[in-house]
C-alpha cells in the first residue's frame, strides 16, 4: 500500500512539473521530499515549491523535482533546500535554513532572461540564495513583498531615517526620464509602484559609457582596450517608502561590451537595517560613486555616476553634503 501511495504521488508531482513556481495551499501541494517536514499551512502567510532546473523532456516521475520549499510565516522564513552535493555528509535528502523576518536586512531580486536568482541576506553577514527560472518571476515578486513586510516591523535606524529624509527631500520629477535604451527599466518601476503604491521614486539615472581611472602606461593600455570593449554603468531608480530603500536597475551595475542587456533586479533595503551610508569612489572607474550602506556584518553596494540627482540623494543621507554635491571627494 506504501510504495503505491509513493507512486501514485511522484506520478501527480510529475504530471504538474514545469518550470513555474506554484503556491502550495493544501498538503497534497506538498512535493514529496518534503512532506516529513512539520508544516503549518494555515498559519503560513505565504508557500512556494521552486521546481529543479531540469528539462520537462527529463524529468521522470521517481524523481524529487523540486529544489526548495520556502515558507513564510508571521515572524520566519523558512527554506528547505534539496541536497545535491554528492559530497554531502547525507546524500539526498534535504537541508533547512531558518530566517527570522528581523533580521533580514537585504533582498535582491535578479532575472536575467531565464536564469534568475533570489537572494536574502542577514544581519550576521551571511545570506540565502535560490535561484529560478525566470518565467516565474511574477511568483517571486510576491515573496518579496511578504519578505520587506516581515522586516518592516524593525524600526527605522537613524541612518535609515536619514535616507528617507533625503530621498524625500531631494526627490527628483524626471526620475523616470531615463532614455529609450531604458524604456523596461521605467516599465519595472511602474509595475513596483503598481504592487505597492507606497513607494515614490526619488532619482534614477539612464545607462552610460564610463572610462577607466587609471593614468599614465596603464591608463593607456586600458583605454585602448576599453574602446574596443566599453565598459557601461547602467541605469537604476533609486525610490523608497516609510518602511524600506529599494533600487530597481539591471542584474549588474556595470558591464563591458557592446551587447544589449534585458535584464531586471530589484534591490530592497528596509529601513531599519541600515546602520550606516558612505559614499567611495569606484576603484577602476572615474566618476562614478559607490554608495555602501552597512547593514550589521552584511554590506550592500550601489553605484550611481557622480553629479547625478541619484548620488546627490545618496551624499545627503552620508551627510557627505547638500544634493548634487560632486563626490565623496574632490578628486575624479
Amino acid at each position: 500500500m506504501a510504495s503505491t501511495e509513493t507512486s501514485t504521488a511522484g506520478t501527480s508531482e510529475y504530471d504538474r512539473f514545469g518550470p513555474w513556481i506554484d503556491e502550495v495551499r493544501e498538503p497534497r501541494d506538498v512535493p514529496r521530499l518534503y512532506r516529513d517536514h512539520p508544516l503549518d499551512l494555515d498559519a503560513a502567510r505565504l508557500v512556494l515549491k521552486v521546481p529543479r532546473n531540469v528539462a520537462r523532456r527529463d524529468a521522470t516521475p521517481d524523481m524529487d523535482l523540486y529544489d526548495h520549499l520556502l515558507v513564510v510565516a508571521d515572524d520566519t522564513l523558512t527554506v528547505l533546500s534539496r541536497r545535491t552535493s554528492p559530497r554531502a555528509k547525507a546524500p539526498g535528502g534535504y537541508d533547512v535554513r531558518h530566517v527570522r523576518l528581523a533580521d533580514v536586512v537585504a533582498v535582491r531580486d535578479v532575472v536575467n532572461l531565464l536564469d534568475a536568482r533570489l537572494t536574502v541576506h542577514t544581519r550576521d553577514g551571511a545570506h540565502v540564495t535560490v535561484r529560478y527560472n525566470g518565467s516565474a518571476a511574477d511568483a517571486v515578486h510576491g515573496l518579496v513583498e511578504e519578505l520587506r513586510a516581515g522586516a518592516a516591523a524593525v524600526p527605522a535606524t537613524p541612518a535609515g531615517l536619514a535616507l528617507l529624509r533625503a530621498g524625500t527631500a531631494h526627490a527628483d520629477p524626471d526620475a523616470l526620464r531615463l532614455g529609450p535604451a531604458d524604456l523596461s527599466l521605467r516599465a519595472d518601476v511602474r509595475e513596483a509602484v503598481r504592487r505597492r503604491p507606497s513607494l515614490v521614486p526619488w532619482a534614477g539615472h539612464p545607462r552610460r559609457l564610463v572610462t577607466p581611472s587609471a593614468t599614465g602606461s596603464q591608463g593607456v593600455v586600458a583605454r585602448v582596450a576599453h574602446a574596443l570593449s566599453p565598459a557601461v554603468l547602467h541605469g537604476c531608480v533609486l525610490a523608497g517608502d516609510d518602511t524600506a530603500f529599494e533600487v530597481v536597475g539591471r542584474h549588474a551595475w556595470l558591464l563591458r561590451g557592446r551587447a544589449p542587456v534585458h535584464s531586471a533586479s530589484r534591490l530592497v533595503v528596509p529601513l531599519g537595517a541600515v546602520d550606516r551610508v558612505e559614499l567611495a569612489w569606484h576603484p577602476d572607474y572615474a566618476h562614478v560613486v559607490v554608495a555602501v550602506l552597512s547593514c550589521g556584518a552584511t554590506t550592500v553596494r550601489v553605484l550611481v555616476p557622480a553629479g547625478t540627482a541619484a548620488h546627490g540623494v545618496l551624499a545627503v543621507a552620508a551627510g557627505a553634503g547638500p544634493a548634487g554635491a560632486a563626490g565623496p571627494h574632490d578628486g575624479a
